[in-house]
């Protein structure tokens, strides 16, 4: 039996505006491309032939196939703009395939779509059907004597904005402890950590008014059974981190990024406190907790694993010897900052935690590191521009969503490759110009990045394969500000 995955046309134009791709296929949802998801699904069943159709030309080809195959052969067809929900009840319902009746549609209609199993001469006729009236009126016919069954997989159709948008919630990774739902335009977060959750809902409530147009307002705070949640406005835009691993962004649309997001950094409140106490701020929240960080990784199976590997091929050796060389470094950043206030901080304002309008401007900071009292919530005041930074000159969201590869260099050391070469050369330019024009100096702001990624490992040793992807990001970074070229 012939799986066809029918990804030849192209995503409606709104959809494509947001993310930046010509067809549902090619959306990464976790880690992996759409189309990815569901030939992974498919070819694990014996019974199963994978086709995939992406324009005209391999449209015909398939076609040409077809009709040169035995009559009585049953082909699945699943339009790309259809995506089950349930990954398992899809599976279950691939492995029920062979002892099919007759012709079946899953799941019910959606407008001129379908997922259907038809006769293979059915299928020739219905992939010759490119108007959607067409369709619809070939469907209409076909389902007089198909099977109609539930849908028990959650179809959902992609090519509504709002389906599109409530399907790609959480589609870039998420920390394993929270949990989110969508209910009646309202987003509820919920965690088992429960102080978190209430940092995260006080913070809009304690930080200076200026601040408060970046952020989404939280409200609906509660707590029980071990748990705490607040909600928000669930708004469909997607965030940033979305938008830069399917290399969505033009030089206008991040410039408006950037404007916005200089303009939240300008906005937040300051304490004078004097360098000394900034600096005492630095060693204890930048570098001590990189020295925490660390030591706990490496009492993991996970960590004392990375550990064996960096030591045979890394680039700067094992866990010790980056976490010392990032210390001298990071410590040589600290005694050039010359900054004499705290700030208001977000404490993660990474691209997964902006969400970002590209057509209206439209930037909305989530996910804060949290706070019950506006004195809670002063932090270093670089932390949230090495954050962002992380982003968009560390390539950060390609590690975290697995979009890279390591491989082993003519030198037998470990080397980091990102999807797309990741972030594109004019989009860190833009930041570092940005960053230079603000009066920030890039060498203390990058030592600080470094800690991010070391610090990193450990919240990451239930996606092993991420951490040696950080660590060649630290050493490149350990790299520049020694001024090595590889």
């Amino acid at each position: 039996m012939l799986f066809l995955y029918d990804d030849g046309d192209p995503a409606p134009a709104a959809v494509r505006e947001i993310i930046g791709v010509e067809r549902f296929g090619d959306v990464l949802k976790r880690k992996q491309r759409l189309s990815d998801l569901i030939e992974r699904a498919v070819t694990k069943e014996p019974d199963l032939e994978f086709a995939r159709v992406t324009d005209s030309s391999s449209r015909e080809a398939l076609v040409d196939m077809l009709t040169k195959r035995r009559g009585d052969e049953w082909v699945v067809r699943l339009p790309s703009g259809l995506v089950p929900v349930n990954i398992d009840m899809f599976v279950r319902t691939l492995r029920k395939l062979p002892y099919a009746p007759g012709a079946a549609i899953f799941g019910g209609r959606f407008d001129d779509e379908a997922m259907t199993l038809l006769s293979r001469a059915d299928t020739v006729a219905l992939l010759g059907t490119r108007d959607p009236k067409q369709r619809r009126s070939f469907l209409d016919s076909v389902a007089e004597s198909s099977l109609g069954l539930g849908n028990a997989m959650g179809l959902v159709d992609l090519r509504s904005v709002s389906s599109f948008l409530g399907y790609m919630i959480g589609a870039t990774e998420v920390r394993f402890f929270n949990s989110s739902q969508v209910s009646g335009g309202v987003f509820r977060k919920s965690s088992s950590d429960v102080a978190k959750m209430r940092g995260e809902h006080g913070f809009f409530h304690v930080v200076p008014d200026a601040m408060k147009r970046f952020l989404l307002p939280t409200f609906d705070f509660r707590e029980e059974g071990g748990r705490a949640s607040y909600a928000m406005e669930n708004l469909s835009v997607p965030d940033a981190a979305l938008q830069i691993v399917h290399h969505s962004f033009d030089p206008v649309s991040f410039a408006r990024l950037l404007d916005c997001f200089f303009e939240f950094i300008g906005s937040r409140g300051t304490a004078e406190t004097g360098t000394d106490q900034v600096r005492t701020v630095a060693r204890d929240a930048i570098l001590g907790k990189m020295h925490t960080r660390l030591d706990n990784l490496l009492r993991t199976d996970a960590g004392r694993q990375l550990d064996a590997l960096l030591a045979a091929t890394g680039p700067r050796g094992d866990i010790v010897a980056m976490g010392r060389k990032a210390t001298a470094l990071i410590e040589r950043a600290i005694a050039a900052d010359r900054s004499s206030a705290l700030a208001v901080g977000h404490g993660d304002p990474c691209l997964s935690n902006i969400l970002f309008s590209r057509n209206i401007g439209l930037f909305r900071l989530i996910d804060p590191r949290g706070a019950t009292s506006l004195e809670e919530a002063y932090m270093h005041p670089l932390y949230d521009l090495a954050k962002f930074s992380h982003s968009i000159l560390g390539g950060y969201d390609f590690v975290n969503n697995g979009l890279f590869e390591c491989r082993v260099g003519d030198d037998l050391k470990l080397v980091l490759e990102l999807d797309g070469q990741g972030p594109p050369a004019w989009m860190r330019a833009a930041f570092t110009e940005r960053m230079a024009a603000a009066g920030h100096d890039l060498a203390i702001v990058r030592a600080y990045e470094l800690s991010l990624f070391l610090s990193m490992l450990p919240l990451h040793v239930d996606t092993p394969r991420k951490l040696p992807g950080f660590c060649l990001t630290a050493a490149a970074i350990m790299d520049e500000l020694e001024g090595i070229v590889r």
